[in-house]
């Protein structure tokens, strides 16, 4: 990744399910590992697609399994504002894709008589997984594609009382998505950990005072049909997956009022936070070239393209004084 000091650029990680739904039945569905390899190896794509494709990946872009062989992640190289519709096409290029793929899945697998979907519109909505064969699939093992089993959220003496109906706290963790967006503001070359905490608390500030944060929609809508899974709702799990939500106990308004040292004190305790491993839902820092870009991990995953649009056009406008 190149770094362009003088431009604000930005970046989204969109993540999507895959699900299967038939009848009263939802279930995630275990094949986004054949899925991936497929569009990598460019088989049984469509040739237009095909081009398209090719040319997003020539930019930079990248599709992949997320964490469980049910989820799959597609991540967008830097962009200005004024290419934002071609984001938007990046995206829709890949569902297009996927949507395929999925539909000659369907074909192959005869025993599959219900919908099979990609969507950004569950996060946590079940803990219910299955394979091609329709066999439900408890091991969490067979369901994640890493060797990072949940152990990082929480601890047990802190699960909230509306998780003790899941059985197995992992298999919910499995199905979460979210959408992520990175941004680097227009630098100074002065810039230093000063700005560098104004700006960050700025960012959460903004954050925070709009209608961008997360949503407890633990269902999608297709045409007049909603699907609604009576889990745990989709804060409660971040709150208790967030080992850093003294920053959330915190208000951010509070360390906007402090002074410039106060605000570098509080983004240095997120910094370290961060260094020793404590995830968080929130933000995170990352140093790129020497220089600082900050991702927003809290958005969700159906949050609309216009909605990330308006809050990039507003942290744009940001500026932080040398």
């Amino acid at each position: 990744m190149k770094i362009v000091p003088e431009k604000f650029e930005f970046g989204i990680e969109k993540e999507y399910a895959l699900v299967y739904k038939e009848r009263d039945f939802i279930s995630y569905l275990l094949a986004s590992q054949q899925i991936i390899d497929k569009i990598m190896s460019m088989s049984d794509i469509p040739e237009h697609l095909v081009k398209k494709v090719g040319y997003l990946f020539s930019k930079g872009w990248e599709i992949h399994p997320e964490y469980t062989n049910a989820l799959i992640e597609v991540a967008s190289p830097p962009y200005t504002l004024d290419s934002f519709d071609e984001v938007i096409d990046g995206f829709q290029t890949f569902e297009e894709v996927v949507c395929k793929l999925l539909a000659d899945l369907k074909q192959i697998n005869t025993n599959l008589n219900g919908e099979i979907l990609i969507t950004d519109k569950f996060s946590c909505s079940t803990d219910t997984f299955i394979n091609l064969k329709k066999e439900k699939i408890t091991d969490i093992k067979q369901i994640i594609l890493t060797d990072e089993v949940v152990t990082f959220v929480g601890s047990e003496n802190l699960i909230p009382n509306s998780f003790k109906k899941i059985k197995d706290l992992n298999l919910l963790y499995a199905g979460f998505i979210s959408t992520h967006v990175t941004l680097h503001p227009k630098y100074c070359s002065g810039w230093d950990i000063k700005h560098e905490a104004e700006y960050f608390w700025i960012l959460l500030n903004l954050l925070f005072i709009s209608e961008y944060d997360i949503s407890d929609s633990t269902f999608y809508y297709k045409g007049k049909d909603e699907i609604r899974c009576a889990t745990t709702p989709r804060s409660e799990l971040i709150s208790w997956a967030d080992k850093t939500n003294t920053f959330y106990e915190k208000n951010i308004r509070q360390i906007m009022k402090g002074d410039p040292q106060e605000k570098i004190d509080a983004y240095n305790s997120f910094l370290n936070e961060q260094y020793k491993g404590n995830r968080t839902y929130l933000a995170k820092i990352k140093h790129i070239e020497g220089w600082p870009l900050f991702e927003i991990r809290r958005f969700h995953s159906g949050i609309s393209t216009n909605s990330i649009k308006e809050f990039l056009l507003s942290a744009s406008k940001i500026v932080i004084n040398s």
